[in-house]
C-alpha cells in the first residue's frame, strides 16, 4: 500500500489535492512537486530511477561468473604449477641426497688415504733408521777394510765385493729378526696350529714386556732347524723395525730379574748372520786365550753391533748395555 506523505516534500498528501503515483513502487506524490499535471503515468520518482535495471544486473552477474570461471581456469594453471615446482623441488633433493651420499663416500675413502699414508711414513721412518744402521755399519767395515790394507796379509781370504754386498742385505734381514729359545714345541703335530701356538706365546710376551708392544709389530713367527734330543727349535720373530728388535731385547733382560712363570728357560738374542756369528765367536775366543795368558782386567764391548775387548775399567758405566747386546 502507498505511503500517505509525499515522498519529495514529506507533507501529509490531502484527499483533495492531485496526486502522482509512481508504477514501480505505487508511492504517491504531489502532483505539484513532480510538476506533473496531466497525471502522466509514465513518469518514475527518483528512488525507482537509481536503482539498476534487471539487464544491468544479468550483465554484471554474467561478469562475476566469467570472473570466477577465470579464476578457476588460473587455479587449475597454479596447481599445474606447483605439481611442476614440487616435482622439481623433490628431483632436487634427490639430488642432493645423492651428493651427500658422495661427500660420505669420499670422506670414508680419505680417512682411509689418511690411514695408509701414516702407515707408509711410518715405514718409510723404519727404513731411515735401518738405512742409517747400514750406513753406519758400512762406515765400520770401510775402516775395518781400510786397516786391512795396512795390516800384514790375513791368515784368510778377504771379502769380495759381491760378498760384503751379499752380507749387508743379510744384516738388514737380520736387523728385524729375533731368536727365541727355550719356547716348549706344541703337542699339536700340524704346522697350522704349532706355528698358531707359537705365536700366542709371542703375544702373550710382547704384552709381558713394560712398556707394552701391540700384536701388530709382529709380522711372521716361524721355527728354524731342527729337533734333537727332545731340544726345543728356534723360534725366529719378524717384527716391523729394528727399534721394536731394541726394545724386545733391552726389555726382556728387565723382565727376567722378576721372571714370570713359564719363562725361566727362555732367552732372546738378536738374529744375526753366519759371518757375525763367526765374528763374536772369534772375539769370545780371543778374551778367553788373553785371560789365560793372564789378563784379567779386560771385557767385550759392543760399538755399533760389533763387539771388541776393551780394558774393564772403562766398561763400568756400560755394563747392563753390554749385556743386553
Amino acid at each position: 500500500m502507498g505511503r500517505t506523505n509525499c515522498g519529495i516534500c514529506t507533507e501529509l498528501l490531502q484527499r483533495d489535492q492531485p496526486t502522482t503515483c509512481c508504477p514501480k513502487c505505487n508511492n504517491l506524490f504531489h502532483s505539484s512537486c513532480v510538476n506533473d499535471t496531466s497525471n502522466n503515468s509514465q513518469w518514475i520518482c527518483n528512488d525507482c530511477t537509481s536503482l539498476p535495471s534487471q539487464t544491468s544486473t544479468d550483465d554484471k552477474f554474467n561478469l562475476i561468473l566469467q570472473e570466477l570461471k577465470s579464476i578457476k581456469s588460473n587455479q587449475s594453471k597454479s596447481d599445474e604449477a606447483l605439481k611442476v615446482i614440487s616435482s622439481s623441488v623433490k628431483a632436487l633433493n634427490d639430488r642432493v641426497s645423492g651428493q651427500a651420499k658422495t661427500m660420505t663416500s669420499l670422506s670414508q675413502a680419505m680417512n682411509t688415504l689418511n690411514g695408509n699414508l701414516n702407515t707408509v711414513t711410518s715405514d718409510v721412518k723404519s727404513q731411515g733408521a735401518i738405512i742409517g744402521g747400514l750406513n753406519t755399519r758400512i762406515a765400520a767395515v770401510e775402516k775395518s777394510l781400510s786397516e786391512t790394507v795396512h795390516c800384514p796379509p790375513p791368515t784368510t781370504t778377504p771379502l769380495a765385493l759381491n760378498d760384503i754386498t751379499h752380507e749387508i742385505q743379510l744384516r738388514s734381514r737380520c736387523a728385524v729378526h729375533i731368536i727365541i729359545r727355550g719356547v716348549p714345541e706344541s703337542s699339536v703335530n700340524t704346522s697350522a696350529s704349532s706355528s698358531s701356538a707359537d705365536k700366542t706365546f709371542v703375544k702373550e710376551m710382547l704384552d709381558k714386556l713394560e712398556p707394552k708392544l701391540p700384536e701388530t709389530v709382529i709380522r711372521k713367527v716361524f721355527r728354524v732347524g731342527k729337533i734333537i734330543n727332545d731340544k726345543p727349535r728356534l723360534l725366529k720373530v719378524e717384527l716391523t723395525s729394528q727399534e721394536e728388535v731394541n726394545h724386545v731385547v733391552i726389555s726382556f733382560l728387565r723382565l727376567r730379574s722378576n721372571i714370570p712363570d713359564g719363562y725361566s728357560q727362555v732367552s732372546i738374542t738378536r738374529d744375526r748372520t753366519p759371518s757375525e756369528r763367526r765374528s763374536i765367536y772369534e772375539v769370545h775366543q780371543e778374551l778367553r786365550d788373553r785371560q789365560e795368558k793372564g789378563e784379567s782386567n779386560i771385557s767385550i764391548r759392543y760399538f755399533n753391533g760389533l763387539p771388541k775387548i776393551v780394558p774393564a775399567r772403562t766398561n763400568i758405566s756400560h755394563q747392563s748395555k753390554n749385556s743386553e747386546k
